[in-house]
């Protein structure tokens, strides 16, 4: 029996032996794919439910497959994402009007120049956003909010995500310019989530924000679409009324998505990216994906045409920031 043990013991340390060796080498691989010098960051300013992070994933695939290279994506990386980057072509940053033009144009002493501090590539998508209310009030149109607001002067509840996002300069448009009277929410959390909840329990009536998040409320039967901001109606609610339908022009255009690199990267790294996003965006999949989301693919024609745009915007939304007294405090 002791040498039938000693040979059970044999093997039984030869495949101990051999599993070690395959977790080592699976452990050496998975190292390997992760340092691959040739592997691009994506990074988002936003989360992962955020509209331009959710854009991102979705041409992230097409990209790949452009320029040859796997693409790590990394979410909620802030205001500041990919300032500090190397400008070696394997940085990707995609953020959003508030951010990159808002801000910029508008908050004293904010550490950000997306024209200096950037590289913009292109704009990626056009995004309305929506002013909703919720179900429950007997409120079914801009007009019958118009008129309980001014029957009813700030009895009703309101939200803009942050102040310093967009929505609450689309808000004070929505005041200045149509006569709303509603009553700003202290309480609520920043962000989509903490206001979303409210119009779905009923304590808060109104908010707006960028249609995928709105889109999710309505087609819950959580809230009613009023008025969209932005050019043109959406292809998903093509019965409400945009903002410019109803005379107010200041801030009818909504939000906007753009994508980045570092501010010493390359014309030819440059050209590649803003190629690489043009493939993606040429895909009918790809756009069938951002429409299903209420957004719409919006493409500069070269990265000199997104700074223009970008600096216009600038102007543009410190000009509106002026007329409503907006002035965003960071944090």
């Amino acid at each position: 029996m002791k040498p039938l043990n000693r040979l059970v013991g044999i093997v039984f340390y030869m495949l101990l032996t051999s599993m070690f060796m395959a977790c080592a080498t699976h452990n050496e691989t998975s190292v390997i794919f992760e340092t691959n010098p040739d592997t691009i960051e994506f990074l988002t300013a936003f989360g992962e439910a955020g509209s331009s992070s959710k854009t991102a994933r979705i041409i992230t695939p097409k990209l790949e497959e452009y320029l040859g290279s796997p693409i790590e994506l990394k979410f909620s990386q802030g205001r500041f994402a990919g300032i500090e980057s190397p400008a070696n072509g394997k940085t990707i940053v995609t953020s959003t009007i508030g951010l990159m033009a808002l801000l910029p144009g508008v908050a004293p002493g904010y550490p950000l120049d997306p024209l200096v501090d950037l590289r913009p590539i292109t704009r990626t998508t056009g995004t309305p956003d929506i002013l909703v209310v919720r179900s429950g009030l007997g409120i079914n149109s801009i007009e019958e909010l118009i008129a309980y607001t001014q029957e009813n002067p700030d009895a009703l509840t309101y939200f803009h995500v942050s102040p310093t996002s967009i929505h609450r300069l689309e808000f004070a448009a929505f005041f200045g310019e149509l006569g709303i009277r509603a009553t700003l929410d202290t309480a609520r959390s920043n962000g989509n989530e903490d206001a979303m909840e409210g119009i779905r329990d009923g304590t808060l009536d109104l908010m707006a924000s960028t249609s995928p998040y709105m889109t999710q409320l309505i087609s819950s039967g959580a809230a009613i679409p009023l008025v969209v901001i932005h050019p043109k109606r959406m292809p998903l609610f093509p019965a409400v009324p945009t903002l410019l339908e109803l005379g107010a022009t200041t801030m009818s255009t909504g939000s906007w998505a753009g994508m980045f690199a570092p501010k010493e990267t390359s014309d030819e790294d440059l050209d590649l990216l803003f190629k690489a996003v043009e493939f993606a965006m040429d895909d009918p999949a790809i756009v069938a994906a951002i429409s299903a989301l209420g957004m719409e693919v919006s493409l500069s024609k070269s990265p000199a045409d997104f700074a223009s745009f970008i600096d216009i915007e600038m102007q543009r939304l410190r000009s509106a920031a002026e007329t409503y007294d907006f002035r965003p405090e960071l944090r």
